[in-house]
């Protein structure tokens, strides 16, 4: 045994001066009674009270001895030696994602989560230290390297589920940063295991092991993962994907609304994993729709849907070409844009067009603005050196947002312009032989493509309309992109020309301003639902919208697993064992306010 406050020793003064209470005189006041032997009990208060005389046996000072002798014993705080399961440090990391708003578990699945850390956090030793990091879209510290249990308690509770993803490998970064060599660190992980895939960096593995603590029991649930807004030359529609990812059969009411106005409510009977796809209609002066699940459920966030259906801004874009269906095709899939197609002999240079498209052709002089030529002929400005055969190609940078979502893996080209001594920019996607798309930004943004698409199979691959997607958002962005967005992603505003004023008012009523005058990246998007981007333009108000739902399959189907796979520990150096402490000195100190109680009763009842 140990205490952890030796110093209230000092307090075992209080025994001996109870002792010395009993031998003092007291002075009574003088009394005339008839006779002695009615007051016997008189006489024997008397003597007792005589200064150094034998002491009578007396209840009250027993429980009072006793009762001083337990409460100094309470204030040493007296601890037996117990085998602790905690390391050194602790890094505790608290899943605060999405998924963690389930009610499958009371009052939430990030609750029990709290509850369990709280209950890891008492088991601390002295010397024991913890680190508290939420898991969220992006992670952060809430408590670091502190043995304080109350700053502990008080970072747990005060951590809240976002609507985003758990992005499980910032977080093992951020923990790893904080572990020094030869430390005796373990991880604990209390999630409910929907995180997004771990980064291959961590392959070399980590200086702590992880134990991952399972929180979430069931996978009911019904959700919208997908709304969309489409129109037609006859009339406008939205298509919703409703699904059951539970193992038991669900019936729903679906509610309509178009700008809060309820147009359709309709009942839905799922089997278990069905899914179900509907078309709804559209009012054409709608600005924006929602569907809603009405109903308890387990997880509400993905309930509902919402979608602009304000058709945006176009762009007119020239595609110059003797003939390329796929170009023509993948260009007309970005609903905001104009495409007008001409052949290369009836080209006429314009500023009407906001995007002009050179397809196996080259004017004399390009226009000012973005520019993408796909496979420029010999002789012209931008044209490479003779052609080379290539294979297999691959991406210049990986990590290039241009090329998000778009897998080459199985992309060949038969032969391409050698653009090794070209000056037009930084290679996008390269080869073992040359680069293969080039990308600029000065003067404009602008692309080449060194090879003829026909002698590809990008075209048949779904690279080819995502690749294009990309390259046409980032030369023509659009003012404020009206598709959806999942919860904290950054979404790209570009104000408009003579705008003085830009604002993104949130879908709870608050407002965000912009500097206008330059392309701005806005990413407070936690909230779901439509959010409103106001531009004030030569004293007009203009107003343009985009949707932020969660749209995620891989959270909306909430089974938690049983298992996760986990960065393997880099040492093999077994951790430091040590002891921790199990403090009794409150049950102690309850004794002790028993025995009080029984003292006071002793003294009432005359013992």
């Amino acid at each position: 045994m140990s205490f952890l406050a030796p110093a209230a020793a000092v307090l075992a003064l209080t025994i001996p001066a109870i002792v010395a209470l009993y031998f003092l005189k007291i002075r009574r006041p003088t009394r005339i009674v008839p006779a002695l032997h009615l007051w016997p009990n008189q006489i024997r208060d008397r003597q007792a009270n005589v200064p150094w005389q034998r002491l009578r046996p007396s209840w009250l000072l027993f429980l009072q001895l006793l009762a001083a002798a337990v409460l100094v014993a309470a204030a040493l705080q007296p601890a037996l030696p117990a085998g602790a399961a905690l390391a050194r440090h602790s890094l505790v990391m608290v899943d605060a994602s999405a998924s963690m708003q389930a009610t499958d578990l009371s009052p939430s699945r990030l609750g029990e989560a709290r509850r369990q850390v709280s209950a890891v956090i008492d088991q601390l030793g002295p010397s024991d230290r913890m680190t508290i990091i939420a898991v969220g879209p992006t992670a952060r510290i809430v408590a670091s390297v502190t043995g304080d249990r109350d700053a502990l308690h008080r970072a747990v509770n005060a951590i809240k589920a976002s609507n985003g993803p758990a992005d499980l490998s910032a977080a093992l970064i951020l923990a790893a940063g904080l572990v020094r060599p030869g430390d005796d660190a373990r991880a604990y992980l209390f999630s409910d295991g929907i995180v997004q895939p771990l980064r291959a960096s961590f392959a070399a593995g980590l200086p702590f092991p992880v134990e991952y603590h399972r929180v979430g029991v069931s996978g009911e649930n019904v959700g919208l993962t997908s709304l969309t807004v489409r129109t037609s030359a006859q009339a406008r529609a939205a298509y919703l994907h409703v699904q059951n990812f539970g193992q038991q059969a669900r019936s729903v009411n679906l509610e309509w609304r178009a700008d809060s106005r309820l147009l359709d409510i309709r009942p839905l009977t799922l089997a278990a994993g069905q899914a179900q796809d509907l078309v709804l209609p559209v009012p054409a002066d709608a600005t924006s729709v929602t569907a809603r699940l009405a109903g308890s459920d387990v997880f509400a966030l993905d309930d509902t849907a919402t979608a602009v259906a304000k058709t945006p801004r176009a762009f007119r874009v020239l595609l110059v070409t003797p003939g390329n269906v796929f170009l023509e095709q993948a260009l007309r899939l970005r609903s905001d844009l104009q495409v007008d197609v001409v052949a290369p002999a009836a080209y006429r240079p314009s500023a009407a067009y906001a995007m002009t498209v050179f397809d196996r052709f080259a004017p004399p002089t390009m226009p000012d603005g973005p520019v993408l030529v796909v496979d420029p002929p010999a002789g012209s400005a931008l044209a490479g050196g003779p052609a080379v055969g290539i294979g297999r190609v691959r991406a210049a940078d990986a990590g290039d947002q241009l090329l998000a979502n778009v897998d080459l893996q199985d992309v060949h080209v038969a032969r391409s312009q050698d653009l090794r001594a070209s000056t037009f920019g930084r290679p996008l996607i390269t080869s073992l032989q040359t680069p293969l798309v080039l990308v600029r930004e000065e003067p404009f943004r602008q692309v080449l493509f060194g090879f003829d698409l026909h002698e590809s199979d990008l075209p048949l691959r779904i690279a080819f309309p995502i690749l294009t997607q990309n390259l046409s958002e980032w030369m023509l962005p659009p003012s404020v992109p009206s598709h959806s967005f999942h919860p904290d992603e950054p979404v790209t505003i570009v104000p408009e020309l003579g705008a003085t004023a830009v604002s993104v008012i949130r879908p709870d009523g608050s407002r965000r301003s912009i500097a206008p005058g330059s392309i701005a990246t806005y990413g407070d998007t936690d909230i779901t639902g439509v959010y409103t981007v106001e531009q004030a333009i030569a004293g007009k108000s203009q107003r343009s919208w985009f949707s932020v739902n969660l749209f995620s399959d891989s959270i909306s189907q909430l089974k938690p697993p049983d298992r996760l796979t986990l960065p393997p520990t880099r040492t093999t150096a077994v951790l430091a064992t040590h002891h921790g402490q199990l403090e009794i000195w409150p049950w102690i100190a309850l004794a002790a306010l028993g025995i009080v109680a029984a003292e006071w009763l002793a003294f009432h009842r005359g013992l």
